[in-house]
């Protein structure tokens, strides 16, 4: 799909999760003055849970948006969390992704394999189901209310670029027949593009597929840089959740 497709996609989408925000808070609060005059609030949200709205599974997650938010902008960070956590553990979004991608799609450091401790696994003993394994594990974090943090911060960086050889903040190591969760979740959003003027700016669902893409790069997948047809593991996963498990790849992607 187009860049393009892809943007109209996503300022037309009516998606169907139910969002619910309350702007009750009792946390402290700063105030500033943006460029038009405008009062404005400065929030930190403190630890909290979002739980999904299966009716049929119990998922939950943790998140702390540290400060440097307006209201606005944590409503639609709350938002937006709200999708990450009722479509993450969806199978048919997974089962999506692999149906597109084949074995020399999945980018990841022989560090961050090694350091899974998969390699003799019975089951997930090739890179390639390694993001299987991991969402595994956090999809049993979440049934048990153990999920780990999702540390949401603030970046004013317009020209910072994605490192494909930065560290990774969360391992999902395996012992036989049990695993070991490793670390929280470092999340950074761009405040010059967060509920702006630009395009998708408050759109919920394209700030979701921004968590979970840099969910996964916590997870340590990385993308191909000499790949033309962005058909990498992490971006293929975040095009599969957008769409809900419905992503068709074309020729023109």
């Amino acid at each position: 799909m187009k860049s393009s497709e892809n943007q109209e996609f996503l300022c037309n989408l009516s998606f169907p999760e139910k969002i619910f925000y309350d702007h009750k808070r009792s946390q402290n609060t700063n105030k500033f003055y943006d460029l038009f005059g405008n009062e404005q609030q400065i929030y930190h949200c403190p630890t909290r849970r979002i739980l999904s709205q299966d009716t049929r599974e119990h998922f939950e997650i943790v998140y702390e948006i540290h400060n440097g938010f307006t209201l606005e902008q944590l409503s639609i960070i709350e938002n937006a969390l709200q999708i990450v956590i009722n479509r993450l553990f969806k199978p048919e979004i997974l089962q999506n992704m692999y149906q597109i991608c084949v074995k020399s799609d999945c980018f990841v450091t022989d560090e961050v394999w090694s350091h899974s401790n998969l390699t003799k696994h019975t089951i997930y003993n090739d890179k390639y189901l390694l993001l299987q394994y991991q969402l595994m594990c956090l999809k049993t974090t979440s049934e048990n209310g153990e999920f780990p943090t999702i540390n949401i911060y603030p970046t004013h960086d317009k020209n910072e670029k994605e490192n494909n050889n930065c560290s990774t903040c969360l391992s999902c190591i395996s012992h036989g027949s049990t695993f070991l969760i490793d670390g929280e979740f470092k999340i950074k959003l761009d405040q010059h593009k967060l509920n702006g003027s630009g395009e998708n700016s408050s759109n919920a669902l394209f700030w979701a597929g921004e968590i979970v893409y840099q969910m996964l790069r916590n997870l340590g997948h990385r993308c191909d840089d000499n790949c033309d047809t962005n058909r990498s593991q992490i971006n293929v996963f975040k095009r599969c959740f957008l769409y809900d498990g419905i992503f068709f790849l074309n020729k023109t992607t």
